[in-house]
């Protein structure tokens, strides 16, 4: 069996680890912040991260596979350990640069919403002109919950709008938009399977909520899986790989399916799967870098929901971070799990820990997690 390495000690780290040890695989940590989740509970951590040489070094040679919690990860420093990585060094290049990633799509004939890339250093505003308002600026470099992006819809939005981003530029248009879904693949050298489809409902740019199964029809469920497989092809994916899509109406008046962005890796919407599905996005992912086979996953009856947990909770708490006050939770036997991370500080926004509701229905599930965070918060 090889020894696994996770580049990043957060908690989609973490989680992963804790497959890996189920499937008895011994587990390297490269991770810099010392109070990070794996750095807490993990005891073979190595100090530092892929700006480190010397870390990076030691990781690579007490490893035989390797994969990444985070498509920000820097892909240069990894060239020399290119062989090791799954996902490949390619899929993390491409799904880490917001114009690489829309012109592998477009060029694959994956449906994208209507963009135009800005070079670093061309007149940005000129572009927003040419293209039209409304749109939305995104960085091409850098980007998470919401990070580098601009909604412009008016000239007065435009002209604050910085004049420079990381790696450039890319304008897409604004959708009417119905629903945001994400489906999850799972792909070896032998085999792909997808996850059910998941409904994600997002606060400030931030996912906030997951239902499963997602209230959208089964023939866009079925586009939706056959798309995501299809980029994972494309990509010569082996590991895990996460679609998220719009289901709305461009400019031309048509309601569609898109793909938005890539993620290759395990994801905060997936979380529902530790609990949901037979196999959960984690341990997919811990089988194929243990070189075991990937089985498809099924849903467990009834409907679930993912309620992520930030920093606003520890903070309405009076806990500036660590252990949170679940004392609501004896009112909730339909929260059949609550999972905090362990960061020591708690910041608006951060992420600190999630929970999964499980109901009859998944309206009723929303509204339940919706009301044990209530009760948290106090």
């Amino acid at each position: 069996m090889p020894t696994v390495g996770i580049l990043g000690g957060g908690q989609l780290g973490l989680m992963l680890a804790e497959s890996l040890d189920r499937l008895g695989q011994d587990v390297v940590v490269l991770e810099a912040d010392a109070d990070s989740p794996c750095a807490q509970r993990r005891s073979n951590v190595i100090s530092g991260g892929p700006a480190d040489p010397g870390a990076l070094a030691t990781f690579f040679s007490r490893v035989d596979v390797a994969t990444f919690d985070s498509e920000n990860t820097p892909a240069p420093p990894l060239v020399p350990y290119a062989s090791k990585l799954a996902p490949s060094l390619r899929v993390l290049e491409v799904t880490q640069d917001r114009a690489k990633e829309k012109t592998f799509l477009r060029d694959h004939g994956f449906r994208t919403v209507k963009f135009e890339l800005v070079a670093p250093g061309a007149d940005v505003k000129a572009a927003v002109h040419r293209f039209g308002l409304p749109c939305i600026a995104k960085s091409v470099l850098g980007g998470y919950d919401g990070k580098g992006q601009h909604r412009l819809t008016t000239e007065t939005d435009l002209n604050s709008l910085p004049p420079s981003a990381p790696g450039g530029w890319v304008l897409e248009e604004v959708l009417q938009l119905e629903s945001e879904v994400s489906c999850l693949v799972a792909r070896d050298a032998r085999s792909s399977v997808t996850f059910p489809i998941f409904e994600n409902l997002h606060a400030h740019h931030i996912l906030d909520l997951t239902v499963l199964p997602a209230r959208i029809a089964p023939a866009l469920q079925d586009e939706a899986r056959q798309v995501a497989d299809g980029v994972a092809g494309a990509l010569e994916l082996v590991g895990l790989l996460t679609v998220e899509f719009f289901i709305g109406t461009g400019r031309d008046g048509v309601r569609r399916l898109y793909v938005n962005e890539l993620a290759p890796r395990v994801h905060n919407s997936g979380h529902v799967t530790r609990q949901a599905c037979t196999v959960s996005q984690f341990d997919a992912l811990a089988r194929i870098l243990a070189g075991v086979p990937v089985v498809q996953p099924e849903v467990h009856r009834g409907a679930w929901c993912m309620g992520q947990l930030l920093g606003e909770v520890w903070l309405a708490q009076g806990r500036s971070g660590g252990a949170l006050d679940l004392t609501a939770w004896k009112d909730f036997p339909d929260v059949v799990d609550v999972y905090v991370y362990g960061k020591r500080e708690a910041r608006a926004q951060r992420k600190m820990g999630h929970f999964v509701v499980h109901a009859d229905t998944p309206e009723r599930a929303l509204e339940r997690a919706a009301l044990f965070r209530q009760r948290l918060r106090g």
